[in-house]
């Protein structure tokens, strides 16, 4: 029984730990990583022992083989200890982030003698498998020619999560995501010998920071020519791998984990057409009911796990276990990868521009205290208030989890940055400093089940509320969302004086732990005195949001908006520009504390004109699908019902979460407007500027046009104090 050590606890970490589970005669021992309850955690639910650092494993003999699973730039000094100490190693893709580093990885694995493998799990995924064989078995002659088509969106990208690694410089996003289909294309046709790239124009993600999303690459490699045309942060997912061979093409949709072919029949030509068009057409059928079949069998748990990404992970990991066991070669070794990552190098060297060595943004001196201090202000609505507050002459704090390649904002002298999470309250302290205004935009993040997601919403809230009580801030800015009121119909206007839903325990979690922060909140105020104002935003939009918002409905892909109802019901949209004013007046106004506050915009257009706005402005066949309240909630039971039958744990749907999401409720923010001195957008031209023209393709340093233009929602009266 080889004895596991995992070097990382996070996302990917789950998904070894899971085909490790699978596999005879491995058993996970121990989980290394610098987060103790992430290491505990896991290590918990899958066995072994936790560790803050690999030398502590090491000297503890508890282990005979690693696989390193921390972040790309960690990867060779996570490895080295192992290699060095004669373990086998498997490095999670890519082996490391320059030529330089993976030569020393793979300098130590000779020195040891040891297997150094990379989870270039592609390689095994299951339609590139099938396409392999027809091809080595000649079933269309011999190959002449591969093309590789990669055209898949990039969710970092769409949200502006540009604090990522692959974004720190031009060339990490190829060691992120380019060397799956080069792992693919390699595998097939050799090793690299020379390369030709031509990048699309590069785009400013940050100040000094280009970011290429597409490539075009010919390769001439050992056995075959190919093509690989690789792009990021598109719209709609395409992965094809064709191998032209003298006698037809073979084809792997990996995305959609079928293979066919085009082949030719016996027939005269506009016989043959028919026929082998029929082939191609029978094939393409066959692959999607048995990817049907898989999905309904695994459901039940009448099969394994059987979708296609797991069964790459298993079968990469499943390879190079049984290599270690001396049964046959691992194919995607230390030289592989090394390979791979050269590859990457050329292309980025010959194709990207590079970009300028800038400072890091901690190391920036600040003179002077802040005034203001932002917790969670990098997202999309934390810079918008940067902006604000800075206008206003304030000095800032801002912390966040993340503070690399930020908007240009973030570099003015008036602006300290901060890296912590809200959950750590000697980080919350230090941001909050000598600051009198406090604003909460951290919401502390997600989890499996709703006690996680509790500890990390409500207890991250008490964290700061704690923290403002001690240092004496004058105001805390608490912006929660609309998400804690139930928004179904009602006879009653729904003001900031309406409470958090007084059934919140039959919410999805989301909903639940955001009208607990609410109530922690106000009970803090009542019994300590906390000067809190609580700000609940509606569907939050403007430059910097992505397109389609989930308060529209929800996507089974972002071409379909299945809506929560109807759709002709107006939205309480807002837009971004107008939540960063509000939370700017909400630090000065006097008397408030104690009080929540919505803010809704004034132009307020339905799911459906909002939609066929947006599929003007950018050019795209937008569609919404209305969609009736119980018929949403008739699928979530069969969903339900389906996987409590497979034996799976799963809370029951809720009815009113659903009836909520689709937003029947008036609002009435004539409170804010009052209180606050708030005045949003009520143009509605201008509204469609900043919240849809945004969207559309335009000219770079051109201005957004406005083509949509919608009803101002009714005058509002005025609230009773």
């Amino acid at each position: 029984m080889t004895r596991i050590c995992l070097v990382g606890a996070g996302y990917i970490a789950q998904v070894h730990a899971e085909a490790l589970r699978t596999l005879p005669g491995v058993r996970i021992a121990a989980v290394v990583d610098p987060n103790p309850e992430a290491a505990r955690r896991l290590a918990a639910a899958h066995g072994g022992t936790a560790h803050g650092s690999a030398e502590e494993v090491l000297r503890a003999g508890a282990v005979e083989a690693a696989h390193i699973l921390a972040p790309p730039d960690a990867h060779r000094d996570a490895a080295l200890p192992f290699l060095e100490a004669g373990l086998p190693v498997l490095v999670e893709k890519p082996l490391a982030v320059s030529g330089a580093e993976c030569a020393e990885l793979l300098a130590a694995a000779r020195a040891s003698g040891v297997l150094l493998g990379v989870n270039q799990n592609f390689v095994f995924h299951p339609a590139f498998v099938r396409l392999r064989r027809m091809v080595a078995e000649g079933r269309l002659g011999r190959p002449r020619f591969v093309d590789c088509v990669y055209n898949v969106p990039l969710h970092q990208l769409s949200v502006r999560q540009f604090g990522h690694w692959m974004f720190h410089e031009p060339g990490n996003i190829l060691l992120e995501q380019a060397v799956h289909p080069l792992s693919q294309i390699v595998a097939l046709a050799g090793p690299v010998r020379d390369l030709r790239a031509l990048a699309d124009p590069p785009v400013e993600i940050a100040p000094g920071l280009p970011f290429h999303s597409g490539t075009g690459i010919t390769l001439a490699c050992e056995r075959l020519p190919a093509q690989l045309r690789y792009a990021v942060g598109q719209s709609f997912p395409f992965w094809r791998l064709s191998v032209v061979c003298d006698d037809g093409v073979a084809v792997a949709d990996i995305l959609a984990n079928r293979v066919f072919t085009h082949g030719r029949t016996r027939w005269l030509e506009v016989v043959d057409n028919l026929a082998s068009s029929g082939r191609s057409a029978a094939a393409i059928l066959g692959e999607g009911v048995r990817n049907a079949l898989d999905y309904g069998l695994s459901t039940l748990r009448l099969k394994g796990r059987s979708d296609p990404f797991f069964l790459s992970m298993r079968g990469s990991i499943a390879a190079f276990h049984a290599a270690l066991s001396g049964e046959a070669a691992f194919e995607t070794d230390g030289a592989f990868g090394a390979g791979l990552v050269e590859v990457c190098e050329r292309v980025r060297d010959q194709a990207f521009v590079p970009a300028p060595r800038r400072a890091p943004a901690l190391a920036r001196a600040k003179a002077a205290p802040c005034e203001v201090a932002i917790l969670g202000g990098t997202g999309f609505i934390g810079a918008e208030t940067v902006r604000r507050f800075v206008a206003a002459g304030a000095r800032v704090s801002v912390m966040a989890r993340s503070v690399r390649n930020l908007p240009a904002i973030f570099g003015d002298e008036r602006v300290m940055l901060h890296r912590g999470d809200i959950r750590d309250a000697a980080a919350v302290a230090r941001a909050i400093g000598e600051a009198k205004v406090v604003v909460n935009l951290a919401h502390g993040g997600g989890g499996a089940s709703f006690e996680e997601v509790r500890q990390a919403m409500v207890g991250g809230a008490e964290t700061v509320a704690r923290a403002c009580l001690a240092q004496g801030v004058r105001r805390l800015v608490h912006v929660g969302s609309i998400a804690s009121l139930y928004l179904g119909p009602q006879k009653e206007a729904v003001t900031g004086a309406t409470p958090s839903d007084p059934r919140a325990e039959e919410r999805a979690d989301y909903s639940r732990a955001k009208a607990l922060c609410d109530r922690l909140l106000l009970d803090l105020h009542a019994r300590e005195g906390l000067p809190v104002v609580i700000l609940r935003p509606g569907l939050v939009v403007g430059e910097g949001s992505a397109p389609l918002h989930a308060g529209l409905g929800f996507f089974n892909n972002d071409q379909h908006v299945i809506g929560w109802n109807g759709g002709r019901n107006p939205l309480p949209f807002v837009l971004v520009g107008d939540v960063a004013e509000a939370i700017l007046l909400a630090g000065r106004a006097e008397g408030v504390e104690g009080r929540c506050y919505n803010l809704v915009g004034d132009v307020r257009p339905s799911a459906r004109e909002y939609v066929a706005a947006l599929a003007e402005a950018m050019g795209r066949p937008l569609r919404f699908h209305p969609q009736r309240p119980t018929w949403l909630w008739a699928e979530d039971l069969g969903k339900w019902l389906v996987k409590r039958i497979g034996g799976r744990a799963a809370p029951l749907p809720s009815r009113r979460e659903l009836v909520s999401r689709g937003l029947l409720a008036r609002f009435d923010c004539s409170d804010a407007k009052r209180d606050l001195g708030w005045r949003p957008v009520s143009d509605p031209a201008e509204f469609a500027r900043q919240a849809i023209a945004v969207h559309a393709p335009r000219a770079a340093g051109a201005a957004p046009e406005a083509r949509g233009v919608f009803r101002p929602a009714p005058v509002e009266a005025a609230a009773a104090p």
